[in-house]
């Protein structure tokens, strides 16, 4: 009698590997966008007075090493779909897996910027005179998105973000994020 009530908490356990990691791509990606663009939206919001370039690079440096550390020994934590594709298209994770994470980390970017866009909406009315605005002086668009310098050509664009792409990808070396020293760390795909 007692085996067969289930008490609260094993009920709310995920059983499927792949709703963990799903959830944990969920949860890396909200991560990352509320604490990254956050430091993003204090130092425009404040007009440099409460952050600047200095917080906001250490601002979302963190965030990704926080939204790494919550999520990598569940998911490998990827927190981007073009990470998820090339661990698709060398082996390190099967492809049945590939729109599971790309939703999730959809999503999470999707949820957590309507969560900073919560937390900070009375600052973006009050920064424009209620305006949101793309380009200009009063601009908070960057807030939650980059966009290419004016002079910059599709061409060049595509280049440069291909170019950093490959750079940090090469950086996580031929096993994603397992580090043998610490098992904890160890990619679980």
């Amino acid at each position: 009698m007692q085996s067969e009530k289930k008490s609260f908490k094993k009920k709310l356990v995920l059983k499927s590997s792949l709703a963990k990691e799903t959830l944990s791509e969920f949860l890396g990606t909200f991560i990352m966008i509320v604490l990254g663009c956050g430091s993003v939206a204090q130092a425009i919001l404040s007009r440099g007075h409460f952050g600047g370039i200095v917080t906001v690079n250490v601002g979302f440096a963190m965030a990704v090493v926080m939204a790494i550390y919550v999520t990598g020994g569940v998911s490998g934590g990827h927190i981007n779909p073009a990470v998820s594709f090339a661990m698709c298209l060398f082996g390190r994770m099967r492809w049945y897996k590939f729109p599971f994470y790309v939703g999730a980390q959809f999503l999470g970017a999707f949820v957590g910027a309507a969560t900073l866009f919560g937390i900070y909406y009375d600052g973006l009315m009050s920064f424009a005179g209620g305006q949101l605005l793309i380009v200009g002086e009063n601009a908070t668009a960057h807030i939650f998105a980059t966009y290419p310098a004016p002079y910059l050509s599709l061409a060049n664009a595509f280049a440069d973000q291909s170019w950093k792409l490959l750079l940090v990808d090469s950086c996580r070396g031929p096993h994603g994020w397992r580090c043998h020293r610490r098992t904890h760390l160890r990619s679980s795909h």
